[in-house]
């Protein structure tokens, strides 16, 4: 099918004019058993997804991906076109509006195939199955992803951006490198996908089996794939002696690999890795980050000067994020990520889960600079935060919402939709809305804005940022003070002045970007970690800060306990908007959860969270933890993507790689080490070591692509240092959570009065009775070293103090 598609262009067009002219009849054509079949009506109204129920009225007659959906492609021997997508991406908006809104396109689908709708928020299943399918074929991803299906559900061709029906162009995917002199157009290839259906069934029907082969090694990264009926031979869990230590091969050694590997692909220039469309890659950077804090025994294999210039190159990369336009410099947050490799154009969607990793790296990185109240790093925390607990991202109820699109209104009245144009500034405009012209020559200078914009010509090639200036720092306070001759101090007021007055003309004069207001389990699990750590780092400096971001942090735990978490049926579902959707959660949504909550309990000793992350992860062993028994070549650990039985699903996962967010075994090998310490489990930490040797045969091959993975290494083989606070709760949580995150640690609350509570009846072992603080090394759990207040003043330097107190 693929290679019928990407063929030269005197084939294309021989192929394309045996196509007869489907979309000049309206007729619906017979069912495969010559029985009428009745029009498809568009059926997306039914969703609560408001990327999906977006498109209630558009031309195609889009359907959900369920049972009713996929019957009918059985039934009438049809194609499903696949399209899954996000309400706050451009590109996506742009296919809706060039293209899915074609008559002749849109008539053409809605006779000859059965299309169907996903919101790639409320189905990762899905998007990562067909993802990988799709970068395997053309070598790039992206949203709005494409994908002919058979009724099986096995894919056909896909691709991602086309050029609109009739109009060629560069940002169309389809391969030329076969000799095509123009790339297809949307018409083009859902005609040749019809042609290739209708006259070459079988063959079509041959190649979709075998992509599924394919695409099954593919994603096999710590995995077989095991018989779908797998689940029913599983052994009983509580035969195993989780006592027992588990072998395998991997060591420190894999982290010294993957930092020199990390460090031959490092742009040194600007900071991040590729030479364009630069992701933030926040598994990656934080491994980076944190080298210099890792145990000794860490550093002394990965060489201690090694580990502080790998350091210093994530905090390099992070101040160009900072500095760069895929920051908001009026409104606070961070854009998806950058189409030019020096960060000065972003992709202007804005994602919670981006701003959310953002924070936590941000947080880290401030504290190994020392946790100066004056830093940068400190500022970019505390606006962050303001970002995402803000009215727009935060529900009333509770809560955090997924996104803000990138288009909007160009200005009020004005109905046409732009891309990025809430946060572009013509000069003239920008100079109107500060006023003050001493403060406007200051800021443009500042931000770089231009008279004739500032989008070089060769990243604009549709002229969508003509004139049009994007706001990005290019020049120092001290350096500009210089130049204008006036001082660093007089700068900053001054730009201070004007972003406040740009933030002001932005909010009155301009249409506010679409948010969708999904409610998402795992996502709210990233924010809740995020704002719990930074609520306990800012508490003395900033404490009405740090109780709003506390307050948000509980209370979106809070509502997604009560709304999303099925108590009685143990089951946790993924997201509410409107209403609690069908969809019953990932294993990503226990994952990022648990982590969520173990946080909240380390900052607020209450142990109802703890209790609460306990319960789930008991779940999300059961429903997605690998535990089929050995087999030929089977690696048995880990966590499979989706349960066993979820729908429409041609293909059971577990993702190790980390990519543009933690995978889902990385963060959960942390949860079951944190969880098996504080809790004195030794199930957990069983189950944490066989996830991580579960990818040891891939992680040995390429440790670089698995950051969040490596990092289980060292408590596997080092154990970790464990906090347990006797009445001393301040003081710990204070110099706890001062220390910057790098091996596992953890911080326990005794309370030696409440014998009948739930932690001490889920542990009794611990019988810790005078005040203080006290560690303990996991290689030893039963030794306690009591930290001497008096003679290591807690006032000294908290953060050095605290780091040294931890390792």
């Amino acid at each position: 099918m693929s290679a019928q598609l990407q063929q030269p262009a005197d084939r294309a067009a021989s192929s394309t004019a045996a196509v007869p002219d489907i979309a000049a009849s309206h007729e619906p054509r017979g069912s495969s058993n010559g029985a009428p079949v009745t029009p498809l009506v568009n059926r997306v109204a039914q969703s609560k997804s408001p990327y999906v129920r977006a498109r209630a009225n558009s031309l195609v007659a889009w359907q959900l991906l369920d049972d009713e959906a996929v019957s009918r492609a059985g039934t009438e021997n049809k194609l499903i076109f696949l399209s899954i997508g996000f309400l706050a991406s451009h590109h996506c908006h742009l296919a809706h509006f060039e293209s899915f809104s074609d008559p002749t396109l849109a008539t053409l689908l809605n006779k000859e195939f059965i299309p169907v709708l996903v919101d790639r928020e409320e189905h990762p299943n899905y998007d990562y199955i067909y993802m990988k399918y799709n970068e395997s074929l053309n070598s790039v991803g992206g949203w709005p992803l494409n994908v002919f299906l058979t009724p099986d559900l096995e894919p056909v061709f896909s691709g991602t951006y086309w050029a609109p029906p009739g109009v060629t162009s560069s940002a169309s995917n389809v391969d030329e490198a076969d000799g095509a002199d123009k790339p297809l157009d949307w018409l083009t290839v859902v005609k040749k996908v019809h042609s290739s259906w209708k006259d070459e069934e079988s063959r079509v029907r041959e190649e979709a089996q075998q992509n599924c082969i394919e695409l099954a090694q593919v994603i096999s990264e710590g995995m077989v794939d095991h018989p779908s009926d797998a689940h029913g031979a599983q052994h009983d869990m509580s035969a195993v002696d989780y006592a027992q230590d588990l072998d395998g091969e991997l060591d420190l050694e894999q982290i010294e690999e993957a930092f020199a590997r990390i460090t031959r692909t490092f742009d040194y220039p600007f900071g991040g890795f590729g030479q364009q469309d630069k992701f933030l890659t926040p598994s990656k950077l934080s491994l980076m980050l944190r080298a210099t804090h890792f145990p000794p025994e860490v550093q002394d294999v990965a060489g201690p000067n090694d580990c502080t210039f790998i350091s210093d190159s994530a905090l390099h990369t992070l101040r160009h994020i900072i500095h760069g336009a895929i920051h908001d410099h009026i409104g606070g947050g961070f854009h998806r990520h950058s189409v030019t490799r020096d960060w000065s154009l972003p992709s202007f969607e804005k994602m919670l889960i981006d701003n959310a990793l953002l924070l936590g790296l941000f947080l880290d990185a401030w504290l190994l600079s020392g946790g100066h109240s004056h830093e940068e790093l400190a500022q970019t925390v505390k606006e962050v935060a303001d970002y995402i607990t803000s009215e727009t991202m935060m529900s009333g109820q509770g809560g955090f919402f997924t996104s803000e699109a990138a288009d909007s209104c160009s200005k009020r009245g004005d109905p046409a939709m732009r891309n990025g144009a809430f946060y572009l500034w013509t000069r003239k405009e920008f100079d109107t809305a500060v006023g003050d012209e001493n403060e406007a020559e200051v800021a443009a200078a500042y931000w770089d804005v231009q008279a004739d914009g500032n989008v070089d010509p060769m990243h604009d090639p549709l002229d969508e940022f003509l004139n049009q200036n994007v706001l990005r720092i290019a020049k120092t306070h001290a350096g500009l003070g210089k130049q204008l001759g006036i001082s660093a101090a007089d700068v900053r007021q001054r730009i201070a002045s004007a972003r406040e007055k740009l933030r002001i003309y932005r909010e009155k004069e301009r249409v506010r970007p679409v948010v969708d207001t999904k409610i998402v389990a795992a996502y709210n699990g990233m924010a809740i970690v995020a704002l719990s750590r930074a609520s306990a780092v800012l508490y003395d400096q900033d404490p009405e800060r740090a109780a709003k971001y506390l307050a948000a942090a509980k209370n979106a735990a809070q509502f997604i306990k009560t709304q999303l978490w099925d108590s009685n049926q143990r089951v946790l579902y993924r997201a509410h908007c409107d209403g609690r959707l069908a969809t019953t959660g990932f294993a990503e949504d226990y994952a990022y959860l648990i982590e969520g909550l173990i946080e909240l309990y380390e900052v607020t000793a209450d142990e109802s969270w703890l209790q609460w992350a306990d319960e789930l992860q008991s779940v999300q062993i059961a429903r997605f933890y690998d535990d089929t028994p050995a087999m030929a070549n089977a690696k048995c650990g880990g966590f499979y993507s989706s349960t066993h039985d979820a729908p429409h699903t041609i293909l059971r996962v577990k993702e190790g790689i980390d990519g543009s967010q933690p995978s889902v075994n990385s963060v959960s090998v942390s949860n079951l080490f944190r969880l098996g310490a504080l809790l004195n489990d030794q199930k957990y930490n069983y189950l944490a070591k066989a996830s991580v040797n579960a990818f040891s045969a891939e992680i040995l091959e390429h440790p670089n692509l698995f950051p969040g993975l490596l990092c289980g290494i060292i408590p596997w083989r080092l154990g970790g240092r464990h906090w347990v606070s006797v009445g001393e709760d301040d003081t710990a949580k204070s110099l706890f959570h001062k220390a910057p995150r790098a091996a596992l640690s953890t911080l326990r609350y005794h309370d030696r009065q409440n014998t009948d509570s739930w932690l001490r009846r889920r542990d009794p072992s611990l019988r810790l009775e005078e005040t203080g603080i006290y560690t303990q090394a996991n290689s030893s759990p039963s030794v306690f070293r009591k930290i001497n207040a008096d003679d290591t003043p807690w006032t000294q330097n908290p953060i050095a103090r605290a780091t040294e107190l931890i390792w």
